[in-house]
């Protein structure tokens, strides 16, 4: 809420999708109408990539030893993501520090654990369970 507070501009293209989708007569939003909703989904995916709710998902354990962008990594090795990182990284994300959910509707990029720039849910079999509900 605080990255649409400094940018009222967002909250009035949001605030017309919403209109053009549902009415502006204050109808009610369906899960239906979610997907006719891109702009309202790439502030929701903006966010999550700015803040993630857990910003290292839970550690892992290196099962062999592995290189990673020449780093060893010895057997056993504890590894954490650092999802913060991963949403701020200048080689992803030109102009990384800002709020800009129009970023996401040139890009099909999933937060479903597809997509490796966003993974704020973790993902593969250690995927926040509650993922299939959104």
């Amino acid at each position: 809420m605080a990255e649409l507070l400094h940018n009222p501009e967002k909250i009035a293209r949001a605030r017309e999708e919403l209109d053009q989708v549902v009415g502006g007569d204050g109808g009610t939003l369906q899960e239906p109408d979610i997907a006719r909703l891109p702009y309202l989904q790439a502030i929701v995916k903006e966010t999550l990539r700015l803040h993630p709710p857990v910003p290292l998902l839970i550690p892992h354990k290196a099962e062999s030893d592995i290189e990673i962008c020449r780093y060893r990594l010895p057997r056993h090795a504890q590894v954490l993501v650092n999802v913060w990182a991963m949403g701020r990284a200048p080689n992803v994300w030109p102009d990384q520090d800002s709020f800009s959910p129009e970023r996401f509707l040139r890009r099909e990029i999933d937060f479903k654990g597809r997509d490796f720039e966003l993974i704020p849910f973790g993902s593969r079999r250690r995927m926040c369970p509650g993922i299939p509900l959104t």
